[in-house]
């Protein structure tokens, strides 16, 4: 059983990047299976790739964040 508070917190997630300055980042998806978080999408830059997880990593404790975003 999910614990209550991971149970869902991808709506946290999507916030936190739509209100990054990174304007790639507002375009990224975020996919939650049980205690995993999918982060999913294209990027201009490594960069962004890395910001995009690390703006997530505390909102996301306790779930295993599996970065899928593509630098083009």
């Amino acid at each position: 059983m999910i614990d209550a508070g991971i149970r869902d917190v991808s709506g946290r997630l999507r916030t936190l990047l739509m209100e990054s300055p990174i304007a790639d980042l507002r375009n990224l998806r975020v996919q939650q299976d049980g205690d995993r978080v999918l982060l999913v999408g294209r990027v201009r830059t490594f960069y962004a790739k890395q910001m995009a997880q690390e703006t997530i990593r505390c909102a996301a404790r306790g779930l295993l964040i599996v970065n899928e975003v593509k630098v083009d």
